[in-house]
């Protein structure tokens, strides 16, 4: 598996928007190519764990099913509401929490994760080893989604609702925000699987 990623934009304050679509884009695209790439593997090397208390590949991807799949059903759900009120905005501004919580998230340039986190229970992947195959192929077909809904901001813009974080609505994202933090999210735990395919090797 390759370990070439494009990386999710660093935040700056007055980031154009246009810039900052393209690079979430690129990222995607280098996302989607790995989780591809993972399809070719032979069933019981993703299934493995490399150590009992760590996570098989298929737990990983189940895990970023549930975790970042819940800011593709949201942010999918805010584009489709008739009511929402979206503006094209040429500059992008992170919210506080949006643009800490990301910085947070994303790995180093040099792919060292700065803060590690405990995973909420509901995150969990327990399914995983039912689902197998199924797990991987949810994990791609959402990245596609995150795709064309990258497609679909970049004409109507990234100013419009709140989305709900997973921790609840005390915390909400600005949509930026929500794509960023989600794509930084993968980020880390592509970071984790190659770990994991190096460890089995090993």
């Amino acid at each position: 598996m390759s370990s070439a990623r494009g990386r999710a934009p660093r935040y700056v304050c007055g980031m154009r928007t246009e810039n900052l679509i393209d690079a979430l884009r690129a990222t995607l695209d280098k996302q989607l190519q790995q989780a591809r790439a993972l399809r070719e593997l032979p069933l019981v090397q993703l299934e493995q764990r490399p150590a009992p208390k760590k996570w098989s590949v298929l737990e990983v991807c189940e895990h970023m099913n549930l975790s970042c799949g819940h800011y593709l059903v949201h942010l999918r759900r805010a584009y489709e509401d008739p009511r929402a009120r979206f503006t094209p905005g040429t500059e992008h501004r992170p919210g506080f929490w949006g643009g800490m919580l990301t910085r947070t998230m994303q790995p180093t340039a040099d792919g060292r994760i700065k803060m590690p986190m405990s995973t909420l229970r509901i995150f969990e992947p327990r399914e995983a080893p039912l689902k197998r195959l199924d797990a991987l192929d949810q994990f791609i077909h959402m990245l596609v989604g995150f795709q064309q809904l990258l497609l679909v901001a970049a004409q109507r813009g990234m100013e419009g609702p709140r989305i709900i974080s997973t921790l609840g609505p005390l915390l909400r994202f600005k949509v930026a925000d929500a794509f960023s933090f989600t794509i930084a999210h993968q980020e880390r735990h592509l970071l984790q699987i190659e770990r994991t395919l190096k460890a089995l090797k090993a």
